[in-house]
This record gives C-alpha cells, sequence and structure tokens, in this order.
C-alpha cells in the first residue's frame, strides 16, 4: 500500500467499526448511515491521493459519483461497489439534517458488508496495482 493512501483508508475502517460497534442492538439512524457514507468517501479520496498527493480542490467536494466519473475510478469499479457509491450519493442528497430518513438493521449491515469490500478493493486493486492507479486522472 502507498504511503499517501494508507492514513484515509485506516481511518474508513475505523467509521466502519465505529458503526458496527454502536449497532448492538440494532437499531438503526442516520448518523450510522452518515458514517458508512463517511467511510466510502475516504476510501475513494484515498486512491485519488495516493496517485496525485492530495486531492484537488475542484475533486474536494461530497459528490462521489461525479468524484468517480472524473477521475476514473468509475471505470474500474465493479457494478455491486458502483451501485453503493450511487446508493451513498443518493442518501447524501435526500438526506437534509433531520430529514427522518432511517435504514433497517439489514439495509444497514447489507451497506457495511459492501462499504467494507469497497474499502479493501481500493487497497488492493486499485491503490495496490500500478497499473489501474496510472489510469486515474486526478490532476
Amino acid at each position: 500500500m502507498g504511503l499517501f493512501a494508507e492514513p484515509w483508508l485506516r481511518e474508513a475502517r475505523n467509521h466502519i467499526s465505529l458503526v458496527t460497534d454502536n449497532a448492538p442492538d440494532k437499531k438503526t439512524n442516520p448518523m450510522q448511515f452518515d458514517k458508512l457514507a463517511d467511510a466510502v468517501e475516504k476510501a475513494i479520496k484515498a486512491a485519488l491521493i495516493e496517485n496525485h498527493g492530495s486531492v484537488p480542490q475542484k475533486l474536494d467536494h461530497k459528490n462521489l459519483v461525479s468524484i468517480c466519473q472524473a477521475t476514473g475510478v468509475w471505470d474500474v469499479l465493479p457494478p455491486a461497489l458502483r451501485g453503493l457509491v450511487q446508493e451513498v450519493q443518493s442518501f447524501r442528497a435526500a438526506n437534509a439534517p433531520a430529514s427522518g430518513h432511517s435504514s433497517s438493521a439489514e439495509q444497514l449491515q447489507r451497506y457495511f458488508v459492501v462499504a467494507r469490500g469497497l474499502i479493501d478493493y481500493m487497497e488492493f486493486h486499485v491503490i495496490g496495482n500500478d497499473s489501474v492507479l496510472k489510469r486515474l486522472t486526478v490532476a
């Protein structure tokens, strides 16, 4: 793994751990999903940082689908991970503060599993693969 991406991936995994550690009673709330969304964002931006050394200001926003499409990350994501990114984006767009959006425990668990897979995918198949990492267009 690259020098620049490691702290971002660690933070993404920590966000996932916070959700699972705080949901033993199977109750869910938007803050838990927001932690998952932050983990997805960190994992995606870790690849950009590894490629470029930083996230360019034009890409430092929360529209993950747009970031992925503009940088080439979208092209290297499998369909299930693209779906997660789209769902996270939809949640963020629909979930204004105090909107009352809630997720079921089963839905949150599914997101958790796919988000963990996204973090691993970004680490091993994007950041850990120079030929894939070099295809990203960050600058």
